[in-house]
């Protein structure tokens, strides 16, 4: 369903002139959605009203948080497609789209899927309310905090860029060799932190007034926009009468006049050298944290060059660590560029270091010990490397040490934190991962380098802890690769080039057909295959899978309609179901939906899911698998024996049958007999009172095999490649009755 808009305006003078707060609700109960919208219509928060944007689920929230960074306030379900969408959702909104400034509330109907301890120390929310306890006043209350929240923030981060705008600004004006470049730049920095366009003159006047006499004439020494032709003149030369007046004033007065359409700056001869005015044509009035951020630059231009003090402590605002005193991202970024401009970037590395489960530490600990770790790490980094090493935090406890291949070591790093007695000391560091990376070959920015550095460090990570490696820049052509596969993945489904096959499965003692399993399969505009593992996996990865999910099970479904119009109605489907799938809370739902649509009884349908699948949120897969043999649908666990699932565990799932992986079944003939894994899988399906099926059944000797140790069942070679829907009907119609 696409995101909803609902403006509430009470079409009054008043409420047209006010602020307008943008709320987003993600749930995917609409009768929760349109309760509360009905609770929000009309209500002023902050002297200002509310616009609101529904989402109903977190594909959809993601999608428009990634477009839109005006939203001030989320009230987010933690309960959507999956147990903890929600949370996904923030982990997105804060660590991949990079939104730290809006706030989110989060709602369940469901208390105990979340805990609200946990909740609230490891993501970045305002707050956690059931829906139950979100009475009207309440929710004016959480609106308001909320909001206010998030106007500070907005506020804060505002003046933070415009501070870092003044820093950049004011070292292109230091970087100047004489007073017309400096005036020049003046005016388009001036321009820049405004974000207004660069029109308007700067002026100076050199001697002052003497013995009542006439001053010497104020000369334009730069210009822009409308005044460029008048350059080298004097202002009584522009012809702008109005503009005259004002600059006039303003070097009388020795003070800065602000204007609806314009500002004129004052700049003195006791800090400046001389006394300038600057008029910039701004065309409209400036609002407070504007006037402030021009009042900060207004005091480095007039010091110049001599002012260093305020200059560093600028720099140290815009690239420096507030917490540890280091440089910080801003820092890394300029400092790379710079590397990687340069011609001593064949010998320069980047390392980046993460403290292994940091989060725990601090979620253990508490934020006041976890801040003593980071302090650790950063002392020991700087006093490791001298001047010519920088030292970053990047964010969090990912840090970054860029300096010459012969100084900078990942090994040696990891070995600044290595304790031979004591190694689990309080207090200490105990395992770091890293990644390093070569500029030399590198292609790309400085922001690139970072994040495909971070990337690869993430990667790492998700191995273990002490995990280091050297980074790869086939990672970087991977991923673009795996972006252009999803696109065309997409096109795919639209265009209908993605379908099914369906592989017969047999009892191999009667020789009856009793079921297909279908398979997806997708061709290229040429007619060539691109494997399922090569697009499933990466489906799954991005969440794709859920709509794909869908579609294959529609087909599917029709196949089992086409099975019986043509009078095999006892013949099961077999369909994959994946994780995203079975564990949204509406799927049984939609299952029945699609079999509604098909005409299709539930009997004829046999849902296979893999081991993994069904050991994650293990009661969850239950309740689903319950609801679904509840309808009929029988139930087959794929790939046994492949996995790490407890037989406790197995023993409680509602399947109806184990499927023995091929590669167990290519072991008969190769294997002696009381080493075969296959033999294991159906005593235990035995054990359990499951039906089992072998795959990948390839020639007699594994048939005979199967048989003989009691599995009956089978699908593989032997009987039948994986066929299209018309082809498995001729196939059908010309079974013999017996393996060959």
């Amino acid at each position: 369903m696409d995101d909803q808009v609902l403006l509430f305006d009470d079409d009054t003078p008043e409420a047209t002139e006010a602020k307008v707060w943008k709320i987003l609700t993600v749930d995917d109960d609409p009768d929760f959605q349109r309760a509360t919208a009905f609770s929000l219509n009309g209500m002023q928060i902050l002297n200002g009203h509310i616009e609101l944007t529904q989402a109903f689920s977190y594909r959809e929230a993601a999608m428009l948080l990634a477009e839109r960074h005006d939203i001030a306030l989320i009230f987010l379900d933690v309960v959507m497609e999956t147990d903890d969408a929600g949370l996904r959702l923030i982990r997105v909104l804060r660590e991949v789209i990079g939104n730290a400034e809006v706030r989110v509330v989060l709602l369940t109907g469901e208390p105990g899927m979340a805990p609200v301890r946990d909740v609230m120390a490891n993501y970045d929310i305002n707050d956690y309310w059931t829906k139950s306890e979100l009475s009207a006043e309440r929710l004016r209350t959480v609106l308001t905090g909320g909001i206010r929240a998030y106007s500070q923030l907005r506020a804060v981060a505002r003046a933070r860029r415009g501070l870092q705008m003044i820093v950049e600004s004011s070292n292109a004006l230091f970087c100047s060799h004489n007073r017309r470049e400096l005036s020049a730049k003046i005016l388009s920095e001036i321009a820049s932190v405004l974000d207004v366009h660069a029109e308007g003159i700067v002026c100076v006047r050199v001697d002052e007034p003497t013995g009542g006499g006439r001053p010497d004439p104020v000369r334009i020494i730069s210009a822009s926009g409308r005044f460029t032709q008048s350059i080298d003149n004097t202002l009584e030369d522009l012809n702008q009468p109005e503009v005259e007046v004002l600059i006039q004033r303003c070097l009388a007065e020795q003070k800065t006049l602000q204007l609806d359409h314009c500002t004129v700056l004052f700049f003195s001869r006791f800090q400046a050298g001389a006394d300038y005015a600057c008029y910039v044509a701004t065309g409209r009035g400036l609002d407070d944290t504007e006037l402030e951020l021009l009042k900060v630059f207004s005091v480095s231009i007039s010091r110049g060059l001599y002012n260093v003090s305020l200059f560093s402590r600028l720099e140290e605002m815009a690239y420096q660590d507030d917490l540890l005193k280091i440089p910080n991202r801003n820092a890394l970024i300029r400092m790379l560029d710079m590397v990687l401009q340069s011609n001593s970037r064949s010998h320069q590395v980047l390392v980046m270091i993460d403290v292994d489960n940091f989060s725990g530490v601090n979620t253990a600990f508490g934020t006041g010990y976890g801040d003593f770790i980071l302090g650790l790490v950063a002392k020991r980094l700087r006093e490791a490397f001298d001047g010519g090493v920088l030292v970053a935090r990047v964010r969090d406890d990912v840090f970054a040490v860029l300096g010459p291949e012969s100084e900078v070591s990942a090994k040696a790093i990891v070995g600044l934190f290595r304790r031979s007695r004591r190694p689990y000391e309080l207090g200490q560091v105990h395992s770091l991962s890293s990644v390093t990376l070569g500029l030399g070959e590198f292609i790309g920015s400085a922001s690139v380098a970072l994040q495909s550095a971070h990337l690869a460090l993430k990667q790492a990570k998700g191995q273990g802890h002490d995990q280091h490696v050297l980074y790869d820049p086939q990672l970087q052509t991977e991923h673009a690769e795996s972006y252009r596969m999803l696109l065309a993945l997409r096109d795919a489904v639209d265009a209908g080039r993605i379908g099914i096959e369906l592989q017969p499965q047999v009892d191999m003692q009667s020789g009856k057909v009793i079921g297909v399993e279908t398979l997806a399969r997708w061709y290229r505009e040429d007619g060539t295959l691109i494997p399922p593992m090569s697009f499933i996996p990466l489906a799954e990865t991005t969440g794709y899978i859920l709509p794909l999910g869908d579609y294959l099970l529609r087909l599917s479904f029709a196949e089992a309609a086409k099975l019986t119009a043509a009078g095999f109605p006892d013949i099961r489907v077999a369909v994959n179901v994946s994780a995203p799938q079975l564990l949204q809370h509406d799927f049984v739902e939609r299952f029945q939906s699609h079999l509604d649509a098909a005409g299709v009884e539930a009997r004829q349908i046999e849902i296979e899911i893999t081991e993994s699948v069904a050991m994650r949120s293990f009661d969850t897969v239950c309740e689903q698998l319950r609801k679904l043999r509840v309808m009929g649908v029988s139930v087959a666990i794929d790939d046994f024996g492949t996995g790490f699932s407890s037989l406790s565990y197995l023993r409680r799932l509602p399947a109806d049958r184990l499927k023995i992986d091929r590669s167990f079944v290519s072991e008969i003939g190769e294997v002696e007999d009381r080493q075969l894994i296959a033999a294991a899988v159906i005593q235990i399906a035995s054990r359990v009172g499951m039906q089992v099926i072998a795959e990948g059944v390839e020639n007699q000797e594994q048939a005979d095999w199967m048989i003989a140790h009691g599995c009956i069942e089978a699908q593989g070679y032997l009987i039948a490649r994986p066929m299209p829907g018309e082809r498995l009907l001729e196939w059908l119609r010309a079974w013999p009755g017996r393996l060959a």
